[in-house]
């Protein structure tokens, strides 16, 4: 892995569940931060509940850290971007897929 390459910075975020009186809410906690290569691997868009959405999808490279799991985020340039599939590069490092809204 050519790590020249991984120059944007990533936060890598979990969801923490909280239940206070029988109502539970999420909120986002910082699990790792990094750099990454960033590459927009495809989008879409879809009608649903009366209007259309539109999505892209990025790829985000980088370097192995164990314990990302789907259920993560990723906030890159002010947005937020869930995580739809990871890949792992022989421990070498991981590609994150990640969709978000337009």
């Amino acid at each position: 892995m050519n790590i020249a390459r991984l120059d944007r910075k990533i936060v890598i975020e979990q969801p923490i569940e909280t239940v206070v009186s029988y109502e539970a809410s999420v909120t986002w906690q910082v699990y790792h931060t990094c750099f990454a290569a960033v590459s927009k691997f495809g989008g879409g868009e879809k009608f649903e509940a009366g209007k259309t959405t539109a999505t892209n999808k990025v790829r985000f490279k980088i370097r192995f850290f164990d314990g990302i799991t789907e259920d993560m985020r990723i906030l890159y340039n002010g947005k937020y971007y869930d995580i739809t599939e990871i890949q792992e590069l022989d421990r070498e490092g991981l590609w994150l897929t990640a969709n978000t809204k337009i």
